[in-house]
């Protein structure tokens, strides 16, 4: 594997080297806002766990900015290894916090979600539309919490459907990225970015309220 072919994914990116998505790699800054935005959160800073959240979503900014900036294989490995991380980690939070789990427990969380995501990509084709079937798991992963939560009649079931609502329409813009290049120029991955910024903000904060009131019930 040569590690620094360039690539070519997206309408914005008309030749290699730096700067060539200025819009895609700019709007990677949304990242940086939503992890200053909760780290300031009482919520956050009580749940000392989900502080590693906080830094994982200034993780992808930079790691996607890189990816957008050099357009090379090095540089997505990075970005698509931040993004599992983050999924891997967010899952196990989410059977620690909501299920009150033991840590080595809840850790088997993560190969089980890698097991889910294969089941769920399963009957697609692999880089189908436009290569956002990878990120199936994620929404029908947010989809199954927000499910949990209701059942157990959880507040925070708000924040993880508005996060699902918000990602299903981040996904939506990035597969059409490609088909709308003669219409938009510039593309829709840089909504993606934006949005996906909303969506983990909006999972994370749930997260935090969940935990929040544990925190609460237990006492000091």
């Amino acid at each position: 594997m040569n590690l620094l072919q360039n690539i070519d994914l997206y309408c914005e990116r008309l030749s290699p080297g730096l700067w060539a998505e200025p819009a895609n790699a700019l709007s990677n800054l949304a990242f940086f806002a939503a992890a200053l935005w909760l780290w300031r959160r009482a919520e956050i800073r009580a749940a000392r766990a989900l502080q590693v959240l906080v830094a994982l979503i200034a993780l992808i900014g930079v790691c996607s900015g890189a990816f957008h900036l050099a357009g090379q294989i090095w540089a997505e490995i990075l970005d698509v290894g931040s993004i599992t991380l983050f999924i891997l980690c967010f899952v196990v939070f989410f059977l620690r916090e909501v299920f009150g789990l033991r840590w080595w427990l809840a850790a088997l969380g993560a190969p089980g979600f890698i097991l889910f995501g294969r089941l769920v990509v399963l009957p697609f084709a692999p880089g189908s539309f436009n290569g956002s079937v990878d990120y199936f798991p994620a929404l029908f992963g947010l989809a199954l919490m927000t499910l949990v939560l209701l059942q157990r009649r959880d507040r925070a079931a708000t924040m993880f459907a508005a996060a699902a609502g918000t990602f299903l329409l981040s996904l939506s813009l990035r597969s059409e990225d490609l088909a709308w290049c003669e219409a938009i120029p510039l593309g829709t991955h840089w909504l993606w970015h934006c949005l996906n910024a909303v969506t983990l903000t909006l999972a994370t904060l749930g997260l935090a309220q969940v935990a929040w009131r544990r925190i609460k019930l237990s006492g000091p």
